[in-house]
């Protein structure tokens, strides 16, 4: 069967169309360095798979995919270089020959069956002027290849059939996982980033704000303690969250990915916990762990399934009829309220899952966990992991890159490749990588001696990485794309739970095991964790900075009193540095990502605020309700759920336009233009995300 997602006859179009655009393109570009021998690697066979909708109110009933002799998800081929690192220097424009089209993507995804996405990367260290070439030249490129690099009006003159996920493909650089340089000629297994840029703007910063802060406590008007003090006070923490940010972001390493050779694989075993996934949903992942590069004989798939559904084993049983070498395990946890039962959600079916393999399999020595909707990323995922642990005997664990395939332009920031690609390298400078659920191997050993998968937090990762840490155990990042997300939280309320319940798990930490009260950690360790709760807890400050100009335009009342000039000589230096380090964190994420991240920010502000009061509520010994996030998109107008940004808009507005009327004999010179700007900046922010609670949202009018 073909591995096409197209009819031969509009492949082959496809197909032509896109070399003559290739080769115009390529006229256009300069030369490419030449890479060093390529060996050539075998490439399995993939079949078609039945559509399945992602955004959909109902869940269709299941009906099996077709399985063959290999699994219908196909990773790409990926090269094995004479160098682990040999990459092709070409123009951010610029693309390569038909012949040596670059691997962007998984293709198996139904793409005339998902909305409009940007295709997150499969591997490591690209960025938009460095391509990796495929294993096999001369071989013809995967539709979705071909796609990737047509443009809109081409795809859309040869396609007859729906297709609205490649509408717009955003350039390569989108799906940098770290710059180029930090991965090449890595010497003793990993290589620390420069950071001359970001700690010479942070050393700055710091002295730039020490000095605003000083002036800042001179200028307070005493008059108005309730407006000056808290504002005074909301400075001062953000300040601290920024000083602290560029403590921790200091430096980065990046540890080098060298591949275990073939022949020595060991058997690993892949926990995927379901709990109202689809089977298809659930069989596409499974497939996709078969499709790396990896044999199947030492693979153990165990699908714990928490629904215990009849259609879910007989998906598992057909799978494991079709893959014989592999040994795929339907495996019931016991049921929740079960007195046998370690955990009330994921992490009871984990630790259900680990006691399976413990006395079923006891020489297995690797668990990998893979999120049920979380397809693998690269086809070289576990020979980097696998490598990486058994060259490093210290290592309890290593994350990897989690993606997620989104609609165009990612509105709701699910890719988080801020903090993915930048922020994780950070932590892996200081031992302060935590899990992220799927995308990670655990030492089986390392993960007993901590008692299994923790059950006092809501969600088990960021806390089984937090306990480990205690234990004095390591875990490392690895800059490949591990983990790749079938489907993300597009509807206002989904975003709200999976964004607030982390925001919940990590206040419960800071709360109530707090990390300068924890005992094993490291001072670096707590420094991380530090940071990571107070992001959540800045959104008081930011309140307080969004109602200051409403108070200030409509009364005339500020939280300083000075002059114009001293307040730009003080205060904007201290903006700008902040803006510059941003800029320098932020690495190659463009503009409009960083716009976008804001627009969430100050958005989930009342979240956040909801999830840090419901963490202080529920105290050390009583743990808040679960809610598995929903796998399927729920378009609709949710005004309710964004009520409270509408109302601190309309606040915003009325104080401008009320600060205009009072002054419209002297607008320039009595008018507080100042608070007005910080005014419409905030109103930008929020509209971002009002804008975004009828996502996806079409107005049907029938025709008569």
């Amino acid at each position: 069967m073909s591995d096409s997602l197209l009819p031969v006859e509009q492949e082959e179009e496809l197909f032509r169309s896109y070399t003559s655009e290739s080769h115009r393109m390529q006229a256009e570009s300069l030369q490419a360095t030449p890479l060093p021998p390529l060996s050539s690697r075998t490439e399995e066979p993939s079949v078609q798979h039945d559509e399945e909708k992602h955004i959909s109110r109902d869940v269709p009933p299941f009906t099996p995919l077709p399985v063959l002799r290999s699994p219908q998800f196909r990773l790409p081929a990926r090269p094995r270089l004479a160098s682990p690192h040999a990459i092709i220097d070409t123009p951010a424009r610029s693309t390569v020959d038909v012949k040596a089209t670059p691997t962007l993507a998984p293709s198996a995804i139904d793409i005339d069956a998902l909305p409009t996405i940007s295709t997150p990367a499969v591997e490591p260290a690209l960025t938009s002027r460095h391509l990796l070439l495929p294993a096999k030249m001369g071989a013809k490129p995967s539709t979705l290849e071909m796609l990737a690099l047509l443009p809109g009006k081409a795809l859309r003159s040869i396609t007859t059939h729906r297709m609205p996920a490649i509408k717009k493909i955003s350039q390569l650089d989108k799906f940098a996982t770290v710059p180029a340089a930090a991965v090449q000629g890595l010497k003793n297994g990993e290589q620390k980033i420069s950071n001359t840029k970001l700690r010479l703007v942070g050393i700055f910063f710091m002295l730039v704000a020490t000095f605003y802060l000083f002036w800042l406590a001179t200028i307070l008007n005493l008059q108005a303690p309730w407006l000056s003090l808290p504002f005074f006070l909301a400075m001062c923490y953000l300040t601290l969250i920024v000083c602290l940010t560029v403590y921790n972001n200091w430096t980065r390493v990046v540890t080098e990915l060298v591949g275990l050779p073939g022949g020595q694989e060991p058997i690993v075993a892949v926990c995927i916990p379901t709990y109202g996934e689809t089977p298809t949903m659930v069989q596409i992942t499974i497939e996709s762990v078969l499709s790396q590069d990896w044999p199947h004989q030492k693979l153990l798939i165990i699908v714990g399934d928490d629904s215990h559904r009849p259609e879910m084993k007989e998906m598992v049983t057909t799978l494991q009829n079709t893959f014989s070498r592999a040994r795929i395990v339907y495996h019931e946890p016991p049921r929740k309220g079960a007195p046998e039962r370690r955990g009330s959600a994921k992490d009871g079916n984990l630790n259900s899952m680990l006691a399976y393999v413990t006395q079923q399999y006891p020489d297995i020595a690797y668990i990998e966990t893979r999120d049920a909707d979380d397809v693998v990323g690269s086809p070289q995922f576990l020979r980097y992991v696998i490598g990486h642990l058994q060259r490093n005997e210290d290592v309890a664990y290593v994350q990897t890159i989690k993606d997620t395939l989104v609609s165009e332009g990612d509105p709701f920031g699910n890719r988080q490749t801020f903090f993915y690609r930048g922020v994780m390298l950070a932590r892996n400078a200081s031992n302060s990588v935590f899990p992220c659920g799927s995308g990670l191997v655990w030492r089986k050993e390392k993960l007993a001696s901590i008692g299994g998968f923790p059950t006092w937090n809501l969600v088990e990762d960021l806390y089984s990485g937090y306990v480990a840490m205690q234990h004095g155990l390591k875990g490392v990042y690895l800059p490949v794309v591990g983990a790749v997300g079938q489907v993300s939280p597009e509807d206002i309320p989904n975003v709200y739970k999976q964004l607030g319940t982390w925001a919940l798990d990590t206040c419960r930490i800071f709360f109530w095991k707090n990390p300068w009260l924890a005992k094993g950690l490291t001072f670096k360790q707590r420094m991380q964790f530090t940071e990571l709760s107070l992001f959540y807890l800045l959104s008081y400050p930011l309140l307080i900075f969004v109602l200051t100009p409403v108070i200030s335009l409509c009364t005339g009342i500020y939280p300083f009193t000075t002059s114009n000039l001293d307040y730009v000589l003080h205060f904007w230096p201290f903006i700008l540095c902040i803006e510059l380090l941003l800029a320098n964190m932020s690495d190659s994420t463009s503009f409009e990502e960083i716009w976008r991240a804001r627009q969430m920010w100050l958005g989930m502000t009342f979240v956040f605020i909801k999830s840090s009061i419901l963490a202080l509520i529920y105290g050390p010994n009583r743990k808040p309700t679960y809610k598995v996030t929903r796998k399927t998109q729920e378009a609709g107008v949710y005004l309710r759920e964004v009520s409270m940004q509408v109302f601190v808009c309309l606040l915003l507005l009325m104080a401008i336009i009320y600060n205009l009327a009072i002054h419209h004999t002297s607008f320039l010179r009595d008018s507080d233009l100042g608070s007005i700007l910080w005014a419409v900046f905030f109103i930008l922010l929020l509209i971002g995300i009002i804008r975004r609670s009828w996502f996806g949202y079409r107005i049907r009018v029938k025709r008569q």
